[in-house]
């Protein structure tokens, strides 16, 4: 009698891992007939039918499908999984309600996961119940906050790019939603909506408020992003002044937000900080000019705010030395409030600038100019790729009110 039931059982445990081997097969490879193989061989195991009833979903047959998945629950009801792909299915057979109540069920099962609970959401959008849609995305966002990014895009379709009713639908609770959102919204336009998220965080990462900074620049709120640039960056920087004038922090090379901007790997020029020349403080920027390079090339810039319709004078000093070119330097300021580029003051630094001279532009901030940007190139010349050789320095830099008749 032992050996008999040694040999049944193990003659069952083959049979079992057969049937479920040929559903595994199914799965993988879409194939109904290794589907049919294994339900045929194991009739009473849930993990068969459901997977000829995924294969039959995934080839379009939902009526198939449901009919497979309703006998795999019927066989093990406390299955979260097997709920949830039923009330799919259902779905995608028109059948709106018979899958909401399926996912229901599923919620039921496993309370406290996610996925019932967004598939549940989108089903209910669909249909129209908005409140409790999002009451139910707003409980899969916090158990997987993978999520955040959709709950978010799905808010501002809902509210027609309202940004306040999109807060409204999100419920941002977390720095981390707070900050997602705030990115959102700041790529879309909505500058003061942005920041108003970015306050409500504790102590955001430096690397997400970059990304806010840039959207915020990108989409011209300068004023915006230098809030956030100072309570990450810089608590001790102010508007109206230049960040690190003197050259004497550490320059991050392909910055894109505020301090100094130097282009990675110019054609043509080398900048570097110099120890050994300088006309206040420690160090200068220095650029040595080597070839044939760009003379509308941006080799440095910086975003300063302003205020609108006032008048400043910008100060600088620079040296040359062998320095060569029919395109001399040439210091800008751009309107960057503006989407072109329009110059609102320049000053030309002749190449026989040997010895430490000062430079001073005024310029006028237009009725909406909120930032302006400094920038230092070449003068035009005919042909862009004017060769240039020799060594530009620059230093002290500053930006002050200026009387209006100046």
């Amino acid at each position: 009698m032992g050996a008999f039931v040694c040999v049944l059982a193990a003659w069952q445990s083959a049979r079992v891992g057969i049937a479920r081997s040929e559903a595994l097969q199914a799965l993988k490879t879409n194939d109904l007939a290794a589907a049919d193989k294994a339900v045929n061989g194991l009739p009473g195991d849930p993990e068969v039918h459901a997977a000829r009833g995924i294969v039959l979903q995934r080839t379009d047959d939902y009526a198939g499908a449901r009919r497979e998945l309703e006998r795999a629950v019927q066989l093990r009801p406390r299955d979260y999984f097997l709920w949830m792909m039923l009330g799919v299915t259902r779905d995608l057979d028109g059948d709106a309600a018979g899958g909401l109540a399926a996912l229901r069920e599923s919620e039921e099962v496993a309370p406290v996961y996610a996925k019932p609970r967004w598939l549940i959401g989108n089903l209910l959008l669909r249909t129209g119940e908005i409140d409790e849609a999002f009451q139910q995305l707003r409980f899969a966002e916090e158990r997987n906050r993978a999520l955040t990014p959709a709950v978010i895009d799905l808010a501002w379709g809902i509210s027609r790019s309202d940004a306040g009713k999109t807060v409204e639908l999100v419920q941002p609770k977390s720095d981390d939603a707070h900050l997602a959102l705030a990115v959102f919204l700041a790529g879309h336009k909505q500058g003061a909506a942005a920041v108003d998220q970015f306050r409500l965080t504790k102590s955001p990462p430096p690397p997400v408020a970059d990304q806010l900074i840039q959207r915020l620049v990108e989409s011209k709120f300068y004023t915006e992003a230098f809030e956030v640039w100072t309570r990450s960056r810089c608590p001790s920087c102010r508007p109206a002044s230049f960040i690190n004038a003197d050259f004497e922090a550490e320059i991050e090379i392909g910055n894109q937000l505020f301090g100094w901007q130097i282009p990675a790997n110019i054609n043509g020029v080398t900048p570097s900080v110099d120890a050994a020349e300088h006309a206040d403080g420690a160090k200068s920027l220095r650029l040595d000019f080597h070839g044939n390079a760009d003379a509308q090339t941006r080799l440095l810039s910086q975003f300063v705010i302003v205020e609108p319709g006032k008048r400043y004078a910008i100060s600088l000093h620079a040296m040359t030395r062998s320095f060569v070119s029919n395109a001399a330097p040439s210091v800008r300021v751009i309107d960057a409030s503006e989407d072109k580029s329009i110059t609102l003051g320049q000053v030309a630094i002749p190449s026989e600038a040997t010895g430490w001279r000062p430079y001073s532009i005024y310029f006028t901030s237009g009725a909406k100019t909120r930032a302006v940007q400094l920038v230092i190139n070449r003068e035009d010349c005919r042909d862009n790729y004017c060769p240039a050789f020799g060594t530009l320095w620059l230093d002290s830099f500053s930006i002050e009110e200026a009387k209006p008749n100046k």
